[in-house]
């Protein structure tokens, strides 16, 4: 199915807890006063996404949060691998990986196809500083999700004005293991935040000068990929950027069972759980939702 604006819809990010093991200065504090009769239960999450086949979606990805705090993600993502007619090519997961060394095995054999690992800084006392937690855990995920298979591994590496010194750092890690480098424009949730911006247009322009080969992904906003030495790499900018709007094929699903037309908005939300729980047919709220769907940044 195809919203307002001619965008197929293919992919439906899923929250599934808003709570997180870590303290970034950045976060939107989302998990505070959490209201555990909100949470969707695998059966629900499952339901859900065997709707939202109807309208084209053959990818999910999970995310929180931090989703590992949730001990029945692996039924979560048996449950959306067992669906019959499924269509899913893919079921991906974004993680900070503290939890992902204890996991990976099991997410693998549940289903999950690959993960999404954040990874600010190397450094650990920066990473302290920024998240409250220990990089070497997060190293310890990457590496067992190498050993597991859960490929292509990514690391979203946000860059901000105290991270950017660190990129070559990350590159070199992002090499040895054999993953691939999500390299991501901060967005800044206030004024007071606004200080850690940095400009990816710099680093890109240096990227491609390295470049040995330079890809361009259609689907996902035009977005350019670059193989330099060895490691794929590639850029992300939701900040004011209408390619990233105009080829925006994801709706997302709130951990309390709100559909979401678009990442930057919140005044548009569709509850879905509440039919969902009260036997309804939830087909007329994904319309709703795809009918709802706007250029949040226009030409």
């Amino acid at each position: 199915m195809k919203d307002l604006h001619n965008r197929e819809i293919k992919s439906l990010r899923i929250s599934i807890t808003p709570q997180c093991n870590l303290n970034c200065f950045y976060c939107h504090k989302e998990g505070h006063n959490i209201d555990n009769n909100k949470l969707m239960t695998p059966k629900e999450i499952g339901e859900i996404v065997k709707y939202s086949l109807k309208y084209g979606i053959n990818k999910i990805k999970i995310s929180g949060g931090e989703p590992l705090l949730r001990s029945d993600l692996p039924e979560i993502i048996r449950n959306i691998k067992n669906l019959k007619n499924n269509q899913i090519k893919d079921i991906s997961l974004t993680t900070n990986g503290i939890l992902l060394e204890k996991y990976a095995q099991k997410l693998k054999d549940a289903g999950l196809d690959r993960v999404n690992v954040s990874l600010d800084t190397l450094d650990p006392e920066l990473y302290k500083k920024i998240t409250g937690g220990n990089v070497e855990l997060v190293k310890r995920g990457i590496e067992k999700a190498v050993e597991v298979g859960l490929k292509p591994i990514k690391i979203n590496f946000v860059v901000m004005s105290n991270t950017v010194g660190g990129l070559n750092d990350i590159m070199d890690y992002c090499r040895k293991m054999g993953v691939i480098l999500q390299i991501i424009e901060f967005m800044p949730v206030d004024e007071k935040l606004k200080k850690y911006h940095y400009d990816i247009n710099k680093i890109e322009e240096e990227i491609s000068k390295k470049s040995d080969k330079t890809m361009v992904r259609k689907f996902m906003q035009n977005r350019k990929k670059y193989l330099v030495d060895g490691l794929e790499i590639e850029f992300v900018r939701p900040m004011d950027n209408t390619e990233f709007c105009s080829h925006c094929t994801r709706i997302r699903l709130t951990y309390d069972g709100l559909l979401k037309p678009c990442l930057l908005r919140d005044d548009n939300l569709v509850d879905v759980l509440t039919p969902l729980r009260n036997g309804e047919d939830i087909n007329k709220c994904f319309i709703k939702c795809i009918d709802r769907r706007e250029l949040y940044f226009k030409e």
